[in-house]
This record gives C-alpha cells, sequence and structure tokens, in this order.
C-alpha cells in the first residue's frame, strides 16, 4: 500500500482485527462491488467468517477527514452489494459501528461480539518494531534490549490523539522525518512531538521536533547507535543559528512512558542549546 492516509488507517484497522482474533486469511481489502468486474466501487475492507461469507465491511477515512452523514450513507450504499451484518466506519481515531437487521441499520454502543472486546496490546518483538520504522536493524544488543522495553512503554499506553502522522518534505541528510509522532504541549504556544526514528542504513534516531506558533523552530536528533558506542557527541539540533552538536545521554537515560515528562526534558535541552 502507498504511503497515504487512509491507507495508514486501514494498516492500523486491519491489526485491530488481527488482535481482536479475525483471521488474517479472511480479511480482504480493494474488492471491486457492483455488477460490473470493473467497477469504480471499491471496498477498503471486508471480513468473512469461515464459510467466506461477509460479516463486516469497513470504510477507511483519514484521521483529518471528520466522519459524517454522508460517509456513514457511502458504507451503507457499499454494504447493499456486500450484504454483511456489521458495518464499520473508521477515521483511526473514531470509530462508529452499526449492525444491519431487518433492512434496517443501527448504530452499536461498540464492537459486535463476534471481535474480542478485550484483545491485548500488540505483543511485538523486535523485529516487529523494526519494520515499523522504529528501531534501526543495526542497533548493538544494548540498544537492541532498550527500546525493546521502551518502544512498547511510549506507543502502547497512548491515548490515540496524542499521536499523529507527521509528514515532511525535507530530509535530515539520510534520515526521513515522516513517521509518528507523540504530540505534547508545552505552553500555549509551544508544542513538541517526538518519535524514534529508523535511517535508510538501520541506524536508530531519537528525533524532537520544537513547534512555536505553528512553525517548526528546531529539531533535535540523537542518534542513539553513537550513545550507546559511548560517544559524547552523539546529537545534533537543528534551527535557524545553525547546527550545534550536543550530548543527548542524560535526557534518553530518562525517558520513561511519563509523556510529558519526557517532552519537557528534550525541550529544556533544545531551549538551553538555541535559546
Amino acid at each position: 500500500m502507498k504511503n497515504r492516509p487512509e491507507e495508514r488507517v486501514r494498516l492500523r484497522i486491519i491489526e485491530a482485527l488481527l488482535l481482536a482474533g479475525w483471521s488474517r486469511h479472511r480479511i480482504s481489502t480493494e474488492e471491486a462491488i457492483g455488477k460490473l468486474a470493473d467497477s469504480k466501487m471499491r471496498t477498503d475492507i471486508i471480513c468473512y467468517n469461515q464459510q467466506f461469507n461477509p460479516q463486516i465491511l469497513v470504510e477507511c477515512k483519514a484521521e483529518y477527514i471528520s466522519l459524517s452523514n454522508n460517509t456513514a450513507e457511502q458504507v451503507a450504499r457499499y454494504n447493499q452489494n456486500v450484504g454483511a451484518p456489521f458495518l464499520l466506519l473508521t477515521n483511526g481515531v473514531a470509530d462508529f459501528w452499526y449492525e444491519v437487521k431487518n433492512e434496517g441499520v443501527k448504530s452499536l454502543e461498540q464492537q459486535p461480539e463476534l471481535l474480542d472486546n478485550k484483545s491485548p496490546s500488540p505483543d511485538y518483538e523486535y523485529v516487529d518494531w523494526q519494520k515499523r520504522g522504529f528501531a534501526g536493524s543495526e542497533a548493538a544488543p544494548a540498544l537492541r534490549k532498550w527500546l525493546g522495553e521502551l518502544l512498547p512503554a511510549l506507543w502502547h499506553s497512548q491515548n490515540s490523539s496524542a499521536i499523529q502522522f507527521l509528514s515532511f518534505s525535507q530530509r535530515l541528510s539520510d534520515l526521513d522525518l515522516s513517521h509518528y509522532y507523540i504530540l505534547q504541549g508545552i505552553s500555549d504556544h509551544e508544542r513538541l512531538a517526538f518519535s524514534i526514528l529508523t535511517t535508510a542504513f538501520g541506524g536508530s534516531r531519537l528525533v524532537a521536533i520544537l513547534n512555536e506558533n505553528s512553525h517548526n523552530k528546531a529539531v533535535l536528533v540523537v542518534n542513539l547507535d553513537l550513545l550507546f558506542d559511548s560517544q559524547a557527541q552523539n546529537a545534533t539540533i537543528y534551527s535557524g543559528a545553525g547546527m550545534h552538536a550536543v550530548d543527548g545521554s542524560e535526557v534518553v537515560e530518562s525517558l520513561t512512558s511519563d509523556t510529558a515528562k519526557t517532552a519537557e526534558q528534550l525541550y529544556e535541552l533544545i531551549a538551553e542549546t538555541i535559546g
């Protein structure tokens, strides 16, 4: 799938369906519906049962799109050709479930019982974080162990509204900044976004972006590979004043699942450097 907002939502929903107990062999995407095989009407996701009867029709929208009656009418119209008893309308932040019964559609307070309502958080191994771009393939054993403990604490305990995918047109050398970030307010006019990303060559980087009045003011990049190799100059702050080499070991050592505290420490390191 291409790296588009609605595709990212679709992948997240598919993973949630798998965690809720649905077989990956009973999930289809991009099915043409309608009387013609080349119909422009295509479903986002259909979940089938063991007999390959459709059970859930899912319509995915980008996170920034508000879900409305028009969107609900679209998925209901698609379902006239699918015939699933349950419908899910989602933008990755809000989920709306519906049940089709006696040719009527009613909203549900929670996902239907055919899914596991008590599904656990993902139990990722290091390679799973690596495939998702959060952990580098060339990380040393100590760094792998640290990332394996920190990443679940950061990402699996968060309110989804505090997590956003941010897109950037510019790169920092071999680092593509476009990724999922945890967003934290610092003051009325300042926000900080931070994440752990991978480079094209298997490196691991902690990135923090300071935004002031809707403008990106500074970017902190901590080279975790250098830091875990005990090298003092392991981080760089990019700003309008130029590039500043710093030591990020103190702030990295104190990283926890407390995102407000983590953001504050990252902010202090940036502020102390650029003023």
